[in-house]
């Protein structure tokens, strides 16, 4: 088992550490693992799953765009 730190996560993600934060308190994140006294990380396969699960591309179908005058 691998532990990533904070740097590693934030570059695997492209999330903030904000972000990182507030996801994993909304239980959107996985939690963090504490290491000691001034120092976490997350598992690695955890924040792996986390990304494989993410939406890839458009999510939802293009707008109509039909009516639209041409530029």
């Amino acid at each position: 088992m691998l532990i990533l730190r904070t740097a590693a996560v934030i570059r695997l993600t492209g999330l903030s550490r904000t972000t990182l934060w507030r996801l994993e308190r909304q239980g959107e994140f996985p939690a963090r693992v504490r290491l000691g006294l001034n120092s976490v990380g997350w598992k690695e396969e955890e924040v792996a799953r986390w990304i494989d699960a993410r939406p890839r591309g458009l999510t939802s179908s293009p707008p109509d765009r039909r009516g639209e005058r041409a530029a």
